[in-house]
C-alpha cells in the first residue's frame, strides 16, 4: 500500500498546485518514484487517479471539519468554527484553492464521476452548516445553509486570487447575518489535513 500512498501523495500536491490538465501522469511516477506500471496497477488511468485524489481530499476536509466542529459547546461556537476552520486553511502554506472547484473548472461534467464527487463534496459541507444552523435557529434552514456553502466557495475563491486577508471584508458582513461575533477569523493553527 506504501506505493499507492506515495502515487495518491503526489498526485493531491501537484494536482492542487498545478490543476489536473498540466500534470501528466509521467511527472506523478517520476515524482512518486514509482515505475509505470505500478502506477497502472494502482489506478488504470489518470481519470480514476483523479477520483482517488478527490474522493481522499474529502475524507480528510471533512473528517477535519467535523472534529473542530465537534470541539466546540454551543451551536453559534460550532458555526464560527467552520470559518476559523476555512481561515487556518487559507493562511496556510499549502493552500491553493479548492480541488473540487478545479475539478469541475477542467474536466466540466465528464466524467460524470467527477462531477458526483464534487457534488457530493459541496452537500457534505453544506449539510455540516445547516445541522448546525437548524440547531442554533431551532428549525431548519436550508437556505441559509446554501448561502453559507455558497459563501465559503466564494471565500475560497477570493483567498486563492488575492490571499488570506482577502476574506475579511465578506466575513464582517456575514458574522451579523448569522448572529456571529465579527472579531477576525483565526488564521493561527495548522492544517495538518492537508499532509499525507
Amino acid at each position: 500500500m506504501a506505493k499507492r500512498d506515495d502515487i495518491l501523495a503526489t498526485a493531491t500536491r501537484l494536482f492542487g498546485e498545478h490543476g489536473y490538465h498540466a500534470v501528466g501522469v509521467d511527472r506523478i511516477r517520476d515524482e512518486a518514484e514509482v515505475s509505470k506500471m505500478t502506477l497502472y496497477h494502482h489506478f488504470p488511468g489518470k481519470e480514476a487517479l483523479v477520483e482517488a485524489v478527490l474522493d481522499q481530499r474529502h475524507e480528510r476536509f471533512m473528517t477535519s471539519l467535523r472534529e473542530t466542529v465537534a470541539a466546540q459547546t454551543t451551536p453559534r461556537e460550532r458555526l464560527r468554527a467552520v470559518f476559523d476552520w476555512h481561515a487556518r486553511w487559507f493562511a496556510s502554506a499549502d493552500f491553493h484553492g479548492c480541488m473540487f472547484i478545479k475539478a469541475i473548472e477542467e474536466y466540466a461534467r465528464e466524467p460524470a464521476s467527477l462531477l458526483a464527487l464534487s457534488q457530493r463534496h459541496k452537500i457534505e459541507v453544506m449539510a455540516l452548516v445547516e445541522e448546525i444552523l437548524a440547531e442554533q435557529e431551532g428549525m431548519p434552514a436550508p437556505r441559509l445553509a446554501r448561502l453559507v456553502q455558497v459563501t465559503l466557495d466564494g471565500l475560497i475563491v477570493n483567498a486563492y486570487m488575492f490571499g488570506p486577508d482577502a476574506v475579511d471584508d465578506a466575513w464582517a458582513a456575514l458574522a451579523p447575518l448569522l448572529a456571529l461575533d465579527a472579531r477576525p477569523l483565526d488564521r493561527e493553527g495548522a492544517a495538518d489535513w492537508m499532509q499525507p
